[in-house]
């Protein structure tokens, strides 16, 4: 599909001729990677996942449980629960609150006649083992999800973390545990390369970043290689650098060939018609003296006095498009770079979830909701969750009767926002 559509495309209008078009979901990603993994070793944990699925058979079961739980008192409210195969964190879910509960069932076994699929001690094992390595996974793939974290920079120390995690792993004493990250790392790899390198230039456009991160980074991922790696991405940088300055002298060259009266009454006019024509001239005269070479100059000195500079102290509040707003003019080329590339979105999430929410809310038995009622659920559904978690941007005269009633937010006072991004 991309192939086509690039085909479709101008790629001299594009980034690097199109190269950086296509930026792959980083949370279907994570999915297909442990989906992977989880495929070679679902027989270790099917006596747990059929435990899990005799003591949720029915309510008298369950019951029976947590009386064992509480007996033992085991300090967990939380329930067991069934996992979904083609949902790799359903499953971790499932095993991490089974861990929890080990001693329950092996008492219950004891008890129950009828209960016969215990699991063996070396279930219980992997089980934790697969636990201890799937949390990474889990809480990557939940920050991938956040809708607090929207510009790209904050993306590539999770991803090299990944990494260097499967190549650990897959040197793993535990024959079933290596086998699952090598697999899981070679699905990786093949990702890593069209991922990787949007997140790399925009964590250097990071100012508390910059080119350190990827020297910290790279020697775990590339050992000795890693120098010819991190020449790659600054090479790449620069190449973004004298395409945006191409497309900087290119406006500017237009910008001094307006339009100039051929006419004139005044001698007062005609003197500024000749000197107008004049600077003209000499500013085409500057374009045609100056090299290639010189013009790429200046963007590149631009990059490197910017990564010579040092790094800002790192912090988690930082707002990295607001400091971008405030050195434009000592940074421009870097600037107009920023703002295309921090903007790329890294998971389509947060979308799929917007295009959903109709989904949840209409039914084959609820299908006939006026369009107004429907924005107005999805639009409280949204504000109540943003109150919740404390970052609620809404005034107290935006409510949904105002939708009702208007149909349309108060632009001139901004006191609404109908955007339904949940």
């Amino acid at each position: 599909m991309i192939r086509l559509l690039l085909n479709k495309l101008d790629t001299s209008s594009l980034m690097l001729g199109g190269s950086m078009l296509h930026m792959r979901c980083a949370a279907h990603i994570l999915n297909l990677i442990v989906q992977d993994g989880l495929s070679l070793i679902g027989d270790g944990i099917e006596r747990i996942r059929d435990s899990v699925i005799y003591w949720t058979g029915s309510p008298k079961r369950r019951q029976k449980f947590e009386e064992n739980a509480r007996q033992l008192r085991v300090q967990c409210t939380k329930e067991l629960v069934l996992d979904c195969k083609t949902r790799w964190n359903s499953t971790y879910l499932m095993l991490s609150t089974a861990l929890i509960y080990k001693d329950v069932f092996s008492r219950l076994a004891k008890r129950e006649i009828s209960y016969t699929c215990l699991p063996y001690d070396y279930d219980w094992e992997l089980a934790k083992d697969i636990c201890g390595r799937l949390e990474l996974f889990h809480s990557a793939t939940e920050f991938f999800s956040g809708r607090k974290y929207p510009t790209t920079n904050m993306y590539f120390n999770v991803v090299c973390e990944l990494k260097i995690a499967l190549n650990e792993w897959s040197v793993y004493s535990n024959e079933m545990i290596s086998t699952m990250a090598e697999s899981m790392l070679a699905k990786f790899n093949s990702y890593w390369a069209n991922v990787s390198v949007v997140m790399a230039i925009a964590a250097i456009l990071d100012p508390r970043y910059k080119m350190k991160l990827l020297e910290f980074y790279y020697p775990k991922i590339y050992g000795d290689n890693s120098n010819l790696e991190i020449e790659k991405i600054k090479n790449l940088c620069y190449d973004l650098l004298d395409e945006y300055g191409d497309i900087n002298e290119s406006s500017v060259d237009n910008e001094g060939s307006s339009h100039v009266p051929a006419s004139t009454s005044s001698p007062v006019a005609q003197m500024k018609f000749r000197l107008s024509g004049a600077m003209s001239s000499f500013d085409e005269f500057v374009n045609n003296s100056s090299s290639s070479s010189k013009k790429h100059g200046s963007a590149r000195m631009e990059f490197d006095h910017f990564i010579d500079e040092g790094v800002l102290k790192r912090s988690e509040d930082f707002d990295i498009l607001g400091w971008w707003k405030s050195n434009g003019l000592k940074y421009p080329t870097l600037q107009r770079i920023a703002r295309d590339i921090l903007a790329i979105p890294i998971t389509t999430v947060a979308s799929e979830s917007a295009f959903s929410t109709s989904g949840r809310l209409l039914s084959p038995h609820r299908s006939r909701l006026h369009p107004k009622t429907i924005e107005a659920m999805m639009c409280a559904q949204n504000w109540l969750w943003s109150e919740i978690n404390g970052s609620s941007t809404m005034s107290g005269d935006c409510t949904v009767q105002t939708i009702l009633d208007d149909g349309e937010p108060n632009e001139e006072d901004g006191s609404c926002v109908t955007i339904m991004d949940d």
